[in-house]
């Protein structure tokens, strides 16, 4: 702000020291840096498919059935269990 003879005031001559004076003892660390950064949208990853052959209990059944299909004459006296 200038006086009323156009000079700079004492006030802003102040403020402008203090100004200059704060910034060459402003240290800057490694978190300041990284908080101005701001914000980093986060991005999804890629999910790894995990593939299974089938379903568990299709391979359950699969079996049965290659077992049953296989050992015919054993197929009439197990029948009431399955």
């Amino acid at each position: 702000v200038l006086t009323w003879q156009g000079e700079i005031s004492a006030v802003s001559q102040d403020a402008i020291r203090d100004t200059a004076l704060a910034q060459s003892t402003t240290v800057i660390d490694e978190w300041d840096q990284e908080f101005d950064k701001g914000k980093v949208k986060k991005m999804k990853k890629m999910k790894q498919e995990r593939r299974r052959d089938s379903n568990p209990f299709q391979k359950l059944q699969n079996k049965r059935n290659f077992w049953l299909m296989s050992h015919p004459a054993k197929m009439a006296s197990l029948g009431h269990r399955l």
